[in-house]
Protein backbone atom coordinates (compact mmCIF):
# COMPACT_ATOMS: atom_id res chain seq x y z
CA UNK A 1 0.00 0.00 0.00
CA UNK A 2 1.40 3.64 -0.70
CA UNK A 3 -0.09 6.91 -0.28
CA UNK A 4 -0.60 9.25 -3.27
CA UNK A 5 2.04 11.65 -2.61
CA UNK A 6 4.75 8.82 -2.69
CA UNK A 7 5.88 7.57 -5.95
CA UNK A 8 7.26 7.92 -8.68
CA UNK A 9 7.80 4.54 -9.82
CA UNK A 10 5.02 3.25 -12.60
CA UNK A 11 5.42 -0.65 -13.39
CA UNK A 12 2.24 -0.48 -15.70
CA UNK A 13 1.19 3.19 -16.45
CA UNK A 14 -2.20 2.08 -16.12
CA UNK A 15 -4.78 2.77 -13.71
CA UNK A 16 -8.37 1.45 -11.95
CA UNK A 17 -10.21 4.10 -10.44
CA UNK A 18 -12.42 3.80 -7.47
CA UNK A 19 -14.52 6.56 -5.36
CA UNK A 20 -16.05 5.38 -2.12
CA UNK A 21 -17.56 6.87 0.94
CA UNK A 22 -16.01 4.93 4.43
CA UNK A 23 -19.40 2.98 4.91
CA UNK A 24 -18.31 0.92 1.78
CA UNK A 25 -15.10 0.08 1.63
CA UNK A 26 -16.06 -3.68 2.15
CA UNK A 27 -17.51 -2.95 -0.96
CA UNK A 28 -14.42 -1.76 -2.51
CA UNK A 29 -12.13 -5.05 -0.82
CA UNK A 30 -14.37 -7.29 -2.64
CA UNK A 31 -14.18 -5.80 -6.24
CA UNK A 32 -10.28 -5.60 -5.69
CA UNK A 33 -10.10 -9.47 -4.70
CA UNK A 34 -12.36 -10.54 -7.64
CA UNK A 35 -10.37 -8.27 -10.00
CA UNK A 36 -7.15 -9.99 -8.76
CA UNK A 37 -8.14 -13.41 -9.14
CA UNK A 38 -8.87 -13.18 -12.45
CA UNK A 39 -6.30 -10.55 -13.46
CA UNK A 40 -3.17 -11.55 -12.09
CA UNK A 41 -0.88 -10.40 -14.24
CA UNK A 42 -1.97 -6.39 -13.99
CA UNK A 43 0.87 -4.37 -12.51
CA UNK A 44 -0.79 -1.32 -12.57
CA UNK A 45 -2.08 0.78 -9.50
CA UNK A 46 -6.01 1.08 -7.69
CA UNK A 47 -6.35 4.79 -7.13
CA UNK A 48 -9.17 5.39 -5.11
CA UNK A 49 -11.02 8.78 -4.31
CA UNK A 50 -13.01 8.09 -0.70
CA UNK A 51 -13.89 10.47 1.77
CA UNK A 52 -12.41 9.29 4.68
CA UNK A 53 -11.62 5.91 4.91
CA UNK A 54 -9.53 4.83 8.43
CA UNK A 55 -5.83 4.04 8.22
CA UNK A 56 -6.82 0.56 9.08
CA UNK A 57 -9.14 0.17 6.15
CA UNK A 58 -6.59 1.84 3.56
CA UNK A 59 -4.52 -1.14 5.17
CA UNK A 60 -6.50 -3.67 4.63
CA UNK A 61 -7.15 -3.03 0.57
CA UNK A 62 -3.33 -2.44 0.37
CA UNK A 63 -3.43 -6.25 1.70
CA UNK A 64 -5.20 -7.67 -1.24
CA UNK A 65 -2.01 -7.97 -3.58
CA UNK A 66 -2.59 -4.73 -5.92
CA UNK A 67 -1.04 -1.26 -5.49
CA UNK A 68 -3.46 0.75 -3.92
CA UNK A 69 -3.37 4.84 -4.08
CA UNK A 70 -5.78 6.77 -2.01
CA UNK A 71 -6.51 10.27 -2.68
CA UNK A 72 -9.00 12.26 -0.12
CA UNK A 73 -12.43 13.28 -2.25
CA UNK A 74 -15.67 13.95 -0.94
CA UNK A 75 -19.14 16.65 -0.93
CA UNK A 76 -17.12 19.50 0.07
CA UNK A 77 -14.81 19.10 -2.96
CA UNK A 78 -17.91 18.38 -5.07
CA UNK A 79 -19.26 21.65 -3.84
CA UNK A 80 -16.10 23.47 -4.60
CA UNK A 81 -15.47 21.87 -7.88
CA UNK A 82 -19.23 23.11 -8.83
CA UNK A 83 -19.10 26.50 -7.20
CA UNK A 84 -21.67 28.41 -5.63
CA UNK A 85 -25.22 28.88 -7.34
CA UNK A 86 -24.92 25.46 -8.34
CA UNK A 87 -27.89 23.52 -6.34
CA UNK A 88 -26.94 19.79 -5.89
CA UNK A 89 -29.33 18.27 -3.75
CA UNK A 90 -31.45 16.85 -6.71
CA UNK A 91 -28.98 14.64 -7.98
CA UNK A 92 -27.29 13.95 -4.10
CA UNK A 93 -30.91 12.93 -3.25
CA UNK A 94 -30.22 9.75 -5.60
CA UNK A 95 -26.40 9.63 -6.07
CA UNK A 96 -23.20 9.73 -3.87
CA UNK A 97 -21.39 12.44 -4.53
CA UNK A 98 -18.32 10.09 -5.34
CA UNK A 99 -20.02 9.65 -8.99
CA UNK A 100 -18.06 12.92 -9.78
CA UNK A 101 -14.77 11.66 -8.94
CA UNK A 102 -14.66 9.83 -12.60
CA UNK A 103 -14.43 13.40 -13.63
CA UNK A 104 -11.12 13.71 -11.88
CA UNK A 105 -9.52 10.56 -13.98
CA UNK A 106 -8.34 13.44 -16.20
CA UNK A 107 -5.76 14.58 -14.18
CA UNK A 108 -4.37 11.27 -13.54
CA UNK A 109 -3.30 11.06 -17.20
CA UNK A 110 -0.56 12.86 -16.40
CA UNK A 111 0.82 9.82 -14.53
CA UNK A 112 -0.96 7.33 -16.76
CA UNK A 113 -1.52 6.12 -20.37
CA UNK A 114 -4.98 5.25 -19.72
CA UNK A 115 -7.39 4.73 -16.63
CA UNK A 116 -10.34 3.23 -16.25
CA UNK A 117 -13.05 3.74 -13.85
CA UNK A 118 -15.13 0.78 -12.21
CA UNK A 119 -18.29 1.08 -9.47
CA UNK A 120 -17.96 -0.71 -6.56
CA UNK A 121 -21.38 -2.43 -7.22
CA UNK A 122 -19.69 -4.65 -9.96
CA UNK A 123 -18.33 -8.43 -9.57
CA UNK A 124 -15.11 -8.90 -12.08
CA UNK A 125 -15.41 -12.16 -13.34
CA UNK A 126 -13.45 -12.77 -15.94
CA UNK A 127 -10.17 -11.24 -17.97
CA UNK A 128 -10.08 -7.77 -18.78
CA UNK A 129 -7.18 -7.41 -21.13
CA UNK A 130 -9.59 -6.64 -24.08
CA UNK A 131 -10.72 -3.69 -22.39
CA UNK A 132 -7.45 -1.52 -22.75
CA UNK A 133 -7.74 -1.06 -26.37
CA UNK A 134 -9.19 2.53 -26.30
CA UNK A 135 -7.37 6.15 -26.86
CA UNK A 136 -9.83 8.40 -25.74
CA UNK A 137 -12.91 7.23 -23.77
CA UNK A 138 -14.42 4.16 -23.55
CA UNK A 139 -17.89 3.22 -22.64
CA UNK A 140 -20.89 0.50 -23.23
CA UNK A 141 -23.31 1.76 -25.25
CA UNK A 142 -26.95 2.17 -24.07
CA UNK A 143 -29.67 0.82 -26.60
CA UNK A 144 -31.30 3.60 -28.48
CA UNK A 145 -34.35 4.52 -26.67
CA UNK A 146 -32.32 5.98 -23.82
CA UNK A 147 -32.46 8.79 -26.25
CA UNK A 148 -36.31 8.91 -26.08
CA UNK A 149 -36.23 8.79 -22.43
CA UNK A 150 -33.87 11.94 -22.34
CA UNK A 151 -35.75 13.74 -25.08
CA UNK A 152 -36.21 17.21 -23.28
CA UNK A 153 -32.84 17.37 -22.33
CA UNK A 154 -31.97 16.44 -26.03
CA UNK A 155 -33.65 19.63 -27.03
CA UNK A 156 -32.08 21.86 -24.35
CA UNK A 157 -28.48 20.84 -25.12
CA UNK A 158 -29.38 21.23 -29.04
CA UNK A 159 -26.15 23.02 -29.10
CA UNK A 160 -24.37 20.26 -27.90
CA UNK A 161 -26.13 17.56 -29.66
CA UNK A 162 -23.49 16.91 -32.55
CA UNK A 163 -24.71 14.38 -35.35
CA UNK A 164 -26.49 11.84 -32.97
CA UNK A 165 -23.87 9.09 -33.77
CA UNK A 166 -22.39 8.59 -30.87
CA UNK A 167 -24.87 6.19 -28.08
CA UNK A 168 -25.39 7.40 -24.73
CA UNK A 169 -23.27 5.14 -22.11
CA UNK A 170 -23.66 3.47 -18.62
CA UNK A 171 -21.10 5.43 -16.27
CA UNK A 172 -20.30 2.42 -14.61
CA UNK A 173 -17.59 1.40 -16.50
CA UNK A 174 -15.81 3.99 -18.23
CA UNK A 175 -12.25 4.44 -19.48
CA UNK A 176 -10.22 7.62 -20.11
CA UNK A 177 -6.62 7.67 -22.41
CA UNK A 178 -3.80 9.98 -23.69
CA UNK A 179 -5.79 11.03 -26.80
CA UNK A 180 -7.90 13.41 -24.44
CA UNK A 181 -4.69 15.30 -23.00
CA UNK A 182 -5.22 18.62 -24.13
CA UNK A 183 -8.56 18.68 -25.65
CA UNK A 184 -10.48 18.29 -22.38
CA UNK A 185 -9.91 18.88 -18.18
CA UNK A 186 -12.27 18.13 -15.31
CA UNK A 187 -13.29 21.88 -14.64
CA UNK A 188 -15.39 21.01 -18.45
CA UNK A 189 -16.98 17.98 -17.60
CA UNK A 190 -18.08 19.71 -14.21
CA UNK A 191 -19.38 22.82 -15.85
CA UNK A 192 -21.48 21.05 -18.63
CA UNK A 193 -22.94 19.06 -15.16
CA UNK A 194 -23.59 22.78 -13.26
CA UNK A 195 -25.70 23.28 -16.76
CA UNK A 196 -27.41 20.39 -16.72
CA UNK A 197 -28.65 20.48 -13.10
CA UNK A 198 -29.33 24.48 -13.66
CA UNK A 199 -31.18 24.01 -17.32
CA UNK A 200 -32.77 20.42 -16.94
CA UNK A 201 -34.43 17.46 -14.37
CA UNK A 202 -31.84 14.95 -15.26
CA UNK A 203 -30.38 13.11 -12.68
CA UNK A 204 -27.62 10.67 -14.78
CA UNK A 205 -25.15 14.10 -14.61
CA UNK A 206 -22.37 12.34 -14.16
CA UNK A 207 -22.92 10.20 -17.47
CA UNK A 208 -24.73 13.08 -19.32
CA UNK A 209 -22.19 15.12 -18.81
CA UNK A 210 -19.35 13.38 -20.41
CA UNK A 211 -21.51 11.99 -23.43
CA UNK A 212 -22.34 16.28 -24.19
CA UNK A 213 -18.26 16.31 -23.90
CA UNK A 214 -17.60 13.38 -26.54
CA UNK A 215 -19.85 14.37 -28.88
CA UNK A 216 -19.43 18.12 -28.80
CA UNK A 217 -16.08 18.38 -28.99
CA UNK A 218 -15.34 15.16 -31.40
CA UNK A 219 -13.63 13.11 -28.83
CA UNK A 220 -12.92 9.54 -30.04
CA UNK A 221 -14.87 6.84 -28.35
CA UNK A 222 -14.03 2.96 -28.11
CA UNK A 223 -17.70 1.49 -27.26
CA UNK A 224 -16.93 -1.77 -24.74
CA UNK A 225 -18.53 -4.74 -25.60
CA UNK A 226 -21.83 -5.48 -22.67
CA UNK A 227 -19.64 -8.44 -21.35
CA UNK A 228 -17.24 -5.60 -20.24
CA UNK A 229 -20.34 -3.53 -18.28
CA UNK A 230 -22.97 -6.31 -18.37
CA UNK A 231 -26.23 -5.55 -16.24
CA UNK A 232 -26.65 -8.01 -13.69
CA UNK A 233 -30.84 -8.05 -14.96
CA UNK A 234 -29.39 -8.49 -18.60
CA UNK A 235 -29.68 -12.18 -20.55
CA UNK A 236 -26.41 -14.05 -20.74
CA UNK A 237 -24.60 -13.10 -17.94
CA UNK A 238 -22.55 -15.47 -16.92
CA UNK A 239 -20.49 -15.22 -19.78
CA UNK A 240 -19.86 -11.36 -18.89
CA UNK A 241 -16.16 -10.26 -17.87
CA UNK A 242 -17.96 -7.64 -15.13
CA UNK A 243 -21.57 -7.88 -14.08
CA UNK A 244 -22.86 -4.29 -12.93
CA UNK A 245 -25.55 -4.52 -10.18
CA UNK A 246 -27.47 -1.70 -11.41
CA UNK A 247 -30.18 -0.50 -8.68
CA UNK A 248 -30.56 -0.86 -5.45
CA UNK A 249 -30.12 -5.10 -5.31
CA UNK A 250 -26.94 -5.29 -4.56
CA UNK A 251 -24.25 -8.31 -4.41
CA UNK A 252 -23.78 -7.77 -0.84
CA UNK A 253 -27.74 -7.24 -0.03
CA UNK A 254 -29.79 -9.34 -2.36
CA UNK A 255 -31.00 -12.67 -1.47
CA UNK A 256 -31.27 -13.60 -5.49
CA UNK A 257 -27.65 -12.03 -5.86
CA UNK A 258 -26.04 -13.70 -3.32
CA UNK A 259 -27.39 -17.28 -4.75
CA UNK A 260 -26.77 -17.26 -8.55
CA UNK A 261 -23.39 -15.35 -7.46
CA UNK A 262 -21.16 -17.28 -5.27
CA UNK A 263 -18.28 -16.07 -6.38
CA UNK A 264 -18.99 -13.04 -4.49
CA UNK A 265 -18.82 -14.53 -1.20
CA UNK A 266 -15.08 -15.71 -1.94
CA UNK A 267 -14.43 -11.97 -2.59
CA UNK A 268 -16.00 -11.20 0.60
CA UNK A 269 -13.69 -13.93 2.32
CA UNK A 270 -10.85 -12.69 0.94
CA UNK A 271 -11.48 -8.90 2.03
CA UNK A 272 -12.09 -10.19 5.39
CA UNK A 273 -9.06 -12.55 5.71
CA UNK A 274 -7.29 -9.51 5.66
CA UNK A 275 -8.99 -7.62 8.61
CA UNK A 276 -11.74 -6.08 6.34
CA UNK A 277 -15.30 -5.79 8.39
CA UNK A 278 -18.59 -6.98 5.90
CA UNK A 279 -21.65 -5.57 4.95
CA UNK A 280 -24.42 -5.65 7.70
CA UNK A 281 -27.04 -3.56 6.51
CA UNK A 282 -30.58 -4.24 5.58
CA UNK A 283 -30.65 -7.40 3.38
CA UNK A 284 -33.44 -7.53 0.08
CA UNK A 285 -35.46 -10.05 -1.44
CA UNK A 286 -34.45 -12.52 1.55
CA UNK A 287 -38.42 -13.26 1.69
CA UNK A 288 -38.89 -13.53 -2.39
CA UNK A 289 -35.51 -15.66 -2.80
CA UNK A 290 -34.08 -17.63 0.20
CA UNK A 291 -30.03 -17.22 -0.40
CA UNK A 292 -29.34 -20.66 0.51
CA UNK A 293 -29.67 -23.25 -2.05
CA UNK A 294 -32.15 -25.53 -0.15
CA UNK A 295 -34.35 -22.60 1.21
CA UNK A 296 -34.72 -21.87 -2.56
CA UNK A 297 -35.62 -25.08 -3.78
CA UNK A 298 -38.11 -25.19 -1.43
CA UNK A 299 -39.63 -21.97 -2.48
CA UNK A 300 -39.05 -22.35 -6.04
CA UNK A 301 -41.31 -25.74 -5.57
CA UNK A 302 -43.89 -23.98 -3.92
CA UNK A 303 -44.23 -21.15 -6.42
CA UNK A 304 -44.30 -24.21 -9.45
CA UNK A 305 -46.88 -25.88 -7.54
CA UNK A 306 -49.18 -22.70 -6.49
CA UNK A 307 -48.90 -21.55 -10.28
CA UNK A 308 -50.04 -24.78 -11.71
CA UNK A 309 -52.90 -25.47 -9.33
CA UNK A 310 -54.06 -21.42 -9.75
CA UNK A 311 -53.97 -21.54 -13.23
CA UNK A 312 -56.83 -24.67 -13.55
CA UNK A 313 -58.72 -22.20 -10.14
CA UNK A 314 -58.76 -19.09 -12.16
CA UNK A 315 -61.34 -19.50 -14.75
CA UNK A 316 -63.79 -20.51 -11.86
CA UNK A 317 -62.75 -18.51 -8.79
CA UNK A 318 -65.66 -15.42 -7.61
CA UNK A 319 -63.97 -12.06 -8.37
CA UNK A 320 -64.26 -11.91 -4.46
CA UNK A 321 -61.41 -14.03 -3.70
CA UNK A 322 -58.07 -12.53 -4.63
CA UNK A 323 -54.48 -14.54 -4.56
CA UNK A 324 -51.72 -13.44 -3.00
CA UNK A 325 -48.59 -13.16 -4.75
CA UNK A 326 -46.70 -14.92 -2.09
CA UNK A 327 -46.35 -18.30 -3.70
CA UNK A 328 -43.22 -19.31 -2.36
CA UNK A 329 -44.03 -21.18 1.20
CA UNK A 330 -46.66 -24.44 1.90
CA UNK A 331 -49.74 -21.72 2.19
CA UNK A 332 -51.28 -19.82 -0.32
CA UNK A 333 -53.67 -17.43 0.81
CA UNK A 334 -56.91 -16.20 -1.25
CA UNK A 335 -57.88 -12.89 0.27
CA UNK A 336 -61.88 -12.10 0.45
CA UNK A 337 -62.50 -8.76 -0.59
CA UNK A 338 -66.25 -8.66 1.13
CA UNK A 339 -64.81 -8.19 4.55
CA UNK A 340 -61.67 -6.47 6.26
CA UNK A 341 -59.46 -9.24 7.92
CA UNK A 342 -61.01 -12.73 6.06
CA UNK A 343 -59.47 -14.85 3.83
CA UNK A 344 -58.76 -18.51 2.79
CA UNK A 345 -56.17 -20.16 2.77
CA UNK A 346 -54.89 -23.51 1.11
CA UNK A 347 -52.11 -25.69 2.57
CA UNK A 348 -49.97 -28.33 0.62
CA UNK A 349 -50.30 -31.87 2.37
CA UNK A 350 -47.34 -34.86 2.02
CA UNK A 351 -50.46 -36.52 0.23
CA UNK A 352 -50.18 -35.03 -2.96
CA UNK A 353 -53.85 -35.94 -3.70
CA UNK A 354 -54.71 -33.90 -0.51
CA UNK A 355 -55.34 -30.18 -0.25
CA UNK A 356 -55.70 -28.23 3.71
CA UNK A 357 -58.67 -25.62 3.60
CA UNK A 358 -59.19 -22.93 6.11
CA UNK A 359 -60.94 -19.74 6.44
CA UNK A 360 -59.85 -17.05 8.61
CA UNK A 361 -61.70 -14.35 9.99
CA UNK A 362 -61.44 -11.96 13.03
CA UNK A 363 -63.16 -12.01 16.62
CA UNK A 364 -65.37 -9.24 15.23
CA UNK A 365 -68.38 -9.03 17.65
CA UNK A 366 -70.95 -8.45 14.35
CA UNK A 367 -69.34 -10.53 11.25
CA UNK A 368 -67.94 -13.18 13.71
CA UNK A 369 -71.51 -14.68 14.56
CA UNK A 370 -72.92 -14.22 11.12
CA UNK A 371 -69.45 -16.50 9.97
CA UNK A 372 -70.37 -19.31 12.45
CA UNK A 373 -73.76 -19.02 11.68
CA UNK A 374 -72.92 -20.05 7.97
CA UNK A 375 -69.64 -21.83 8.35
CA UNK A 376 -70.93 -24.40 11.08
CA UNK A 377 -73.60 -25.79 8.59
CA UNK A 378 -71.38 -25.28 4.89
CA UNK A 379 -71.55 -28.24 2.84
CA UNK A 380 -68.14 -28.19 1.46
CA UNK A 381 -67.22 -30.72 -1.11
CA UNK A 382 -65.12 -33.32 -0.52
CA UNK A 383 -65.80 -33.63 3.14
CA UNK A 384 -67.11 -36.91 4.13
CA UNK A 385 -70.55 -37.11 4.34
CA UNK A 386 -71.28 -36.04 7.94
CA UNK A 387 -68.21 -34.13 8.43
CA UNK A 388 -68.18 -30.79 9.15
CA UNK A 389 -65.45 -27.87 9.38
CA UNK A 390 -63.25 -27.72 12.38
CA UNK A 391 -63.54 -24.78 14.37
CA UNK A 392 -60.10 -23.34 16.14
CA UNK A 393 -59.51 -20.23 17.67
CA UNK A 394 -56.61 -18.63 16.70
CA UNK A 395 -54.23 -15.11 17.85
CA UNK A 396 -55.93 -13.26 15.48
CA UNK A 397 -59.26 -14.74 15.76
CA UNK A 398 -61.37 -18.08 14.31
CA UNK A 399 -60.43 -20.40 11.83
CA UNK A 400 -62.53 -22.92 10.10
CA UNK A 401 -60.47 -26.04 8.31
CA UNK A 402 -60.83 -29.48 6.72
CA UNK A 403 -58.67 -31.48 4.35
CA UNK A 404 -59.74 -32.36 1.00
CA UNK A 405 -58.98 -34.03 -2.06
CA UNK A 406 -57.30 -31.47 -4.10
CA UNK A 407 -59.72 -32.22 -7.04
CA UNK A 408 -62.24 -30.62 -5.00
CA UNK A 409 -60.61 -27.60 -3.85
CA UNK A 410 -62.16 -25.27 -6.96
CA UNK A 411 -66.12 -27.13 -5.71
CA UNK A 412 -64.81 -26.18 -2.17
CA UNK A 413 -63.91 -22.58 -2.85
CA UNK A 414 -66.36 -21.37 -4.39
CA UNK A 415 -69.17 -22.78 -2.10
CA UNK A 416 -66.76 -21.16 0.81
CA UNK A 417 -66.77 -18.15 -1.05
CA UNK A 418 -70.73 -17.97 -1.15
CA UNK A 419 -70.83 -18.80 2.39
CA UNK A 420 -68.74 -15.68 3.14
CA UNK A 421 -71.04 -13.70 0.77
CA UNK A 422 -74.43 -14.66 3.01
CA UNK A 423 -72.34 -14.16 6.53
CA UNK A 424 -71.18 -10.84 5.50
CA UNK A 425 -74.18 -9.29 3.70
CA UNK A 426 -76.28 -10.16 6.79
CA UNK A 427 -73.38 -8.75 9.08
CA UNK A 428 -74.50 -5.72 7.13
CA UNK A 429 -77.86 -5.61 7.17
Amino acid sequence: MTQDNTPDRIIDRRAIVCAISADHAFALGCLIAGFRRHNPDFSGDFVVFHDGLTVAQQKHLGALGVSVLFRAFGLKDVAARFGAGVDLGKVLALYSPMIFAKFEMLDLLDRYDACLWLDVDILVQGSLAAVWVFEGLAWRPLHAGAFARRSAVMTDFADMCGDGTRPLLNGGVVGMGQALRGRIAPADLYAIAARLLVQTDATSIDELALYFAAVSRGLDVHLLEERFNHPVIAPDVRNAAIVHAIGPDKFWNSAPLQLAFPEFAQNLAAWRAVGGAGYDGVQRLGDVLPAMPDKALKAARNRAFWAELYDGLRPDLPLCLQVDLDTQRKQLRLFYAGAGGVYLRLIRQVNARRMGIEVHFPDDPVLAPALFAQLDKAIVPGLGKGKTLELTQTKDGWSYSAVIPIAHCRQALVALAAALDQATSRAKS
